[in-house]
């Protein structure tokens, strides 16, 4: 009778110990690059496609790039590739920073143009696109 169950008992232990590791197929460079590609183009069209500028409607310009850094955030949480989720992870750190910096230029904005910080705004900027050629260069190797 032992030798009847030890096989079921050793299948039973294979199919749970890999139901417990996770054993999902790992996401492709690929595919992780797609989807980033995909999230990329949704958040230059959100921004481009804003109703508000920085100066004519700075409130408005806040919450359409809070709308576009989370929704690219959203779109990208599904990347699980190591290489290209440690770029897009850097990236939306980078956006993350830049909104925290436009967010406080929209607030200067709003009670007087003139004294916008427009250094830090550009050097966050600068950050985030830098980070997003990091994660081109990462799809790209």
């Amino acid at each position: 009778m032992t030798s009847r169950t030890a096989p079921l008992a050793l299948a039973l232990t294979l199919v749970a110990g890999a139901a417990l590791a996770g054993c999902a197929p790992s996401q492709s460079k690929s595919d992780a690059c797609d989807i980033f590609s995909s999230a990329d183009l949704a958040l230059v069209d959100a921004i481009t496609s804003s109703s508000g500028s920085l100066i004519d409607d700075p409130a408005t310009a806040r919450d359409d790039l809070d709308d576009a850094v989370s929704t690219f955030a959203k779109d990208v949480s599904s990347i699980s590739h190591p290489e290209v989720k440690t770029s897009v992870d850097a990236m939306t750190d980078a956006l993350k920073d830049f909104n925290s910096q436009f967010g406080d230029a929209a607030e200067a904005a709003a009670e007087n143009p003139e004294s916008v910080d427009n250094q830090a705004l550009s050097e966050s900027l600068n950050a985030a696109e830098k980070a997003e050629a990091g994660v081109v260069t990462a799809c790209n190797s």
